[in-house]
C-alpha cells in the first residue's frame, strides 16, 4: 500500500445535524420541537454503519427537558456529540424586540460586541447544565460567521467551527435590514485549518479549527484552486453560468436536497479524493428528518427519499473505508 492509499484509509466523515425547531423556512412566531422525537429513526441509521452524529443544537432544544433528554442518551452512551448552534432570534437575552427579531433572523455575526457575548454565554451555559459536558463545537446560525464570532468561540474555549461554506456567497441574502447581507466564503480552502483571529480565510495560530461544509467541483475541473474555478466563482448568476457549471464544474454541496441522487455522493467522494480532503462534512437540519418539518420533507414519501439517500450515501463511503468522527474527535486527530 502506498502513502496516497493509506492516506484516503484514513478519510473520516464527519455528520452534522443543526438541531433546531420545526421548519424554521417559514420563520414561526412560536416554537415547536416535534422534529425532535424523529431523530431515533437517524441516529439508528448512523450506527447502522458505523457513523456518529454531532448535534449541534439550538437554545430552544438544549433547553427543551424532553428534548434534552432524547439527545442526553445518544451522548451518554457515547453514539453523539453535542455542540452549539446559534440562532440569534431564539436566543436569550434579547435587547431588540422578539418580534422584530423573529421577522429578520440576524447573522450571528450583526450581533453587537454585547449581543453576541450574552447570547453565546447563555447557549454554552445551557448546554453545560443540562447535558453535564462543555461544548467544544460550533455553527453559526445561517453560516453567519466572521472573525469576531471566531474570537468569541475562543474567549468561551471552543475548539472547532464548521460554518464556512467554500465556493458560497450568502451577501444577497438579507438578515439585519440595515446590514450588509451574509458572508462570501467564494475563495475560501475547502480543507480544514486553524484560523487567523484577524481573519477567518487565512490559516493562523489560533486553538480553533474550521472544518468547512464540503463544498466541491466534482466535474471535468474538480481539482481545487483551479484557475478556471476563480473565474466561474466571480460570474453573477445567469442561465449561462448554470449551464457551464452544470457542464464542466457540477458544483456540489454533500447534503440531500430534493433532487440529490446516490452518484453525488460518489462524485463528491471523488472530488475529495482528488483534492486529498482528510475529512467529508456533511450536514442536515433536524426537522427535514420529520414530515412537515421543512420545505424538503412536506411529507412522509419525501422523508423516506431522504433515507433512501442517506441509506445509499452511507453504505457508499463505508465502502470506501471511510471513518466516522464527530467534530471534535476530528479536532484532536487534525491537531
Amino acid at each position: 500500500m502506498d502513502e496516497a492509499e493509506r492516506f484516503y484509509k484514513r478519510m473520516k466523515l464527519i455528520i452534522t445535524v443543526d438541531t433546531e425547531r420545526d421548519n424554521e423556512w417559514k420563520r414561526p412566531d412560536s416554537t415547536s420541537l416535534e422534529n425532535i422525537k424523529f431523530l431515533q429513526r437517524f441516529q439508528d441509521l448512523c450506527q447502522k454503519y458505523g457513523f456518529k452524529p454531532t448535534y449541534l443544537l439550538t437554545y430552544e432544544v438544549a433547553s427543551d427537558p424532553q428534548s434534552v433528554k432524547i439527545l442526553k442518551a445518544y451522548q451518554e452512551k457515547l453514539q453523539a456529540e453535542i455542540g452549539a448552534h446559534l440562532h440569534p432570534w431564539t436566543s436569550p437575552p434579547f435587547e431588540q424586540e422578539r418580534s422584530w427579531e423573529d421577522k429578520v433572523h440576524r447573522f450571528p455575526h450583526e450581533l453587537s460586541d454585547k449581543e453576541l457575548r450574552d447570547k453565546m454565554a447563555v447557549l454554552t451555559q445551557t448546554i453545560i447544565d443540562n447535558f453535564g459536558i462543555r461544548p467544544k463545537s460550533f455553527r453559526a446560525g445561517r453560516w453567519g460567521f466572521d472573525a469576531r464570532v471566531a474570537r468569541e468561540l475562543i474567549r468561551q474555549n471552543y475548539i472547532v467551527d464548521c460554518s464556512v461554506t467554500p465556493k458560497i456567497s450568502w451577501q444577497k441574502t438579507k438578515g439585519d435590514p440595515q446590514g450588509q447581507g451574509g458572508p462570501d466564503y467564494r475563495f475560501f480552502r475547502a480543507q480544514p485549518y486553524f484560523v487567523s483571529p484577524q481573519d477567518i480565510n487565512e490559516v493562523g495560530h489560533s486553538a480553533l479549527l474550521e472544518v468547512p461544509m464540503t463544498i466541491l467541483f466534482t466535474g471535468l475541473f474538480k481539482k481545487e484552486n483551479n484557475f478556471l474555478h476563480n473565474i466561474i466563482l466571480r460570474w453573477p448568476e445567469s442561465f449561462v453560468k448554470k449551464v457551464v457549471n452544470r457542464l464542466f464544474f457540477r458544483l456540489k454541496w454533500l447534503r440531500i436536497f430534493p433532487n440529490s441522487k446516490p452518484s453525488d455522493f460518489k462524485r463528491i467522494y471523488k472530488a475529495a479524493k482528488k483534492n486529498s480532503l482528510p475529512v467529508l462534512e456533511f450536514m442536515i437540519h433536524s426537522s427535514e428528518l420529520m414530515p412537515g418539518g421543512s420545505p424538503y420533507a412536506k411529507d412522509e414519501e419525501q422523508v423516506d427519499k431522504i433515507y433512501h439517500n442517506l441509506e445509499a450515501m452511507l453504505a457508499y463511503f463505508k465502502k470506501q473505508g471511510v471513518k466516522g468522527t464527530t467534530l471534535s474527535e476530528f479536532y484532536y486527530d487534525f491537531k
